[in-house]
């Protein structure tokens, strides 16, 4: 499972710095220096705002929930203390 975890996190960078480009194309420099530093909620302000970015923020979000779920999940299963 810890697979999932990395594809996740893959995807998720992916995911940030395609909005980050649409960000800078879309906003200009204010928002794409701003998408950089401050996301998801930036990112979720900026789509809103611009009526732009939204599948590059899915796409980020979808991989956020694989890295943390499938990659905890496989932390959570690898702690000595949970199964004797």
């Amino acid at each position: 499972m810890a697979i999932l975890g990395i594809i996740g996190a893959l995807i998720a960078f992916i995911g940030w710095i395609w909005l980050v480009v649409v960000a800078f194309k879309a906003g200009g420099a204010l928002w794409g220096i701003l998408n950089i530093f401050l996301q998801p909620v930036t990112g979720l302000i900026f789509c809103v705002v611009k009526k732009a970015g939204w599948t590059p923020f899915i796409v980020m979000i979808v991989g956020v929930v694989l890295a943390v779920g499938f990659g905890g999940i496989d932390a959570f299963n690898n702690y000595p203390g949970v199964n004797p």
